[in-house]
């Protein structure tokens, strides 16, 4: 066997429950309370000291730690779901931050390569014309020297008062001095223009702009895919936000008590104060009143037969749940009734059945109220009513045995609706005939119900109470 540490509160060997020795709780409100449940259940507050030194808290302990657990794991729950909600808003944020810093480094990034590129072709296409411009000047005055070189040794060689070759060469070495330099600068000129051309961006056939080009084509492509990302990443946000939202608002629909819809709850309440009506019997919305069980509101409503002396309680929730037969024992003892019936919206919040019975004073059954008709649930309330009148008061044996065999035989025939509204739902064709065998059945189940009561009063012909309710039942 495992051994564990000794503390004041700690787990069982099998850590399926908690096991509390020598604890202390300092604290005022706490101790008030407790001296409200020294009878075992909730009480007057009781102030004689004698009485508070054998009082028994273990039913007190118990109750505080089951519903302060249930209220910590609640609002641990909203805490986490908050939290999760404000990491994937700071991610999203984030992310939107980062991809847009990340284009606009990359922006800057192309932009100022651009920019140097067409800096340094601006430089060089300055350097070029600048050296073209001294070339032209050099070669021009180095021409000229040499043509005056050339004449010069001419005439010395030639010397005379009249040179007559130096006066016939004259033209001829001027021509040749000015072919000589109108070549040269044009080929000077050429040849700096083309080498200009390849530092010019704004030239498409230039390698600076075909390099520019392909800068630009990349920063295009970086942000289409960052773009891309963000919006993925965002998407996936946004979907895990949607199922988060509909988390915290179905956990807000399920206020009033552990299982219920409120506005499923109201839409439901007025059918059942119309029905009620029908039938001569009260009908009261409990749903926010505390009943017999200390702070127990379990119990939606309650219909009330002969003025309280019998009562059918119902329970109604707009989700899925098991345990029906432990929740509708606790709210028939928490609002003194002998029947009981389960409302859920949707044929699968009912595993899959219009009906189910649970036993004989004891029914869960779908039933929509914005589109279904309510002569169903009219007929089940009828069925327990009835159950509840034969429960509430047994005058009579024989009379009452067979009231119960009337309400079981009635029972049988209200289980068969369940498969005749399933094969509605598949045999289009034949939905007359199924809706007619329904309203049969219907009947068939309401002529039983008429005569149970019937052998109800005929074992109490001496009750007033129970003739009343035969007669306005007859006239409902």
């Amino acid at each position: 066997m495992t051994q564990h540490v000794t503390h004041s509160a700690h787990f069982d060997n099998d850590a399926t429950a908690v096991v509390i020795e020598r604890l202390t709780i300092h604290d005022r409100e706490v101790a008030r309370e407790a001296r409200r449940w020294v009878s075992g259940e909730r009480g007057p507050l009781v102030e004689n000291l004698d009485t508070l030194a054998s009082a028994d808290l273990t039913n007190y302990v118990t109750e505080a730690v089951r519903i302060g657990a249930h209220a910590l794991s609640v609002t641990g729950q909203a805490q986490e779901a908050q939290a999760l909600e404000r990491l994937l808003k700071d991610v999203g944020d984030k992310t939107a931050h980062s991809t847009a810093q990340a284009a606009e480094l990359t922006a800057r990034a192309v932009k100022e390569a651009s920019e140097a590129v067409m800096a340094a072709a601006r430089d060089a296409k300055t350097a070029i014309t600048d050296a073209d411009t001294q070339s032209r000047k050099e070669l021009a005055t180095t021409v000229m020297t040499a043509r005056q070189d050339l004449n010069t040794e001419l005439r010395r060689i030639f010397a005379g008062e009249r040179p007559e070759l130096v006066e016939r060469l004259q033209p001829v070495l001027d021509k040749f001095g000015t072919d000589l330099d109108a070549k040269v600068s044009a080929g000077t000129a050429e040849l700096l223009a083309k080498a200009a051309r390849q530092f010019d961006p704004s030239d498409p056939t230039s390698p600076m702009a075909k390099h520019a080009a392909e800068l630009t084509a990349q920063q295009e492509q970086l942000t289409r895919q960052l773009a891309k990302q963000h919006a993925e990443l965002t998407s996936k946000i946004e979907e895990v936000s949607t199922v988060l939202r509909v988390h915290e608002a179905t956990t807000a629909l399920a206020k009033v008590t552990p299982i219920k819809g409120e506005s499923y709850a109201g839409s439901v309440h007025t059918v059942l104060v119309g029905i009620a009506a029908g039938l001569g019997d009260d009908y009261a919305d409990t749903s926010v009143t505390t009943g017999r069980l200390p702070r127990c509101k379990k119990g939606d409503g309650v219909l009330s037969l002969n003025d309280g002396a019998a009562r059918v309680v119902i329970e109604m929730t707009d989700s899925a749940r098991t345990g029906w037969t432990d929740y509708l024992a606790e709210a028939e003892r928490n609002r003194d009734a002998v029947a009981s019936l389960g409302l859920v919206r949707t044929i699968d919040q009912n595993g899959g059945q219009t009906l189910r019975v649970i036993g004989a004073q004891r029914l869960v059954l779908a039933f929509d109220p914005d589109n279904d008709n309510p002569d169903l649930l009219r007929t089940v309330l009828m069925l327990l009513r009835t159950t509840a009148i034969a429960t509430a008061s047994r005058k009579g044996v024989h009379q009452v045995a067979t009231a119960e065999e009337k309400i079981a035989e009635a029972l049988n025939q209200l289980v068969k609706i369940d498969s005749v509204k399933k094969l509605s739902a598949t045999i289009h064709r034949n939905a007359t005939k199924i809706d007619s065998e329904c309203t049969a059945l219907n009947s068939a189940v309401r002529r039983l119900l008429d005569e149970a009561l019937v052998a109800l009063a005929g074992a109490h012909a001496t009750d007033p109470e129970l003739v009343s309710t035969a007669e306005s039942h007859g006239a409902a």
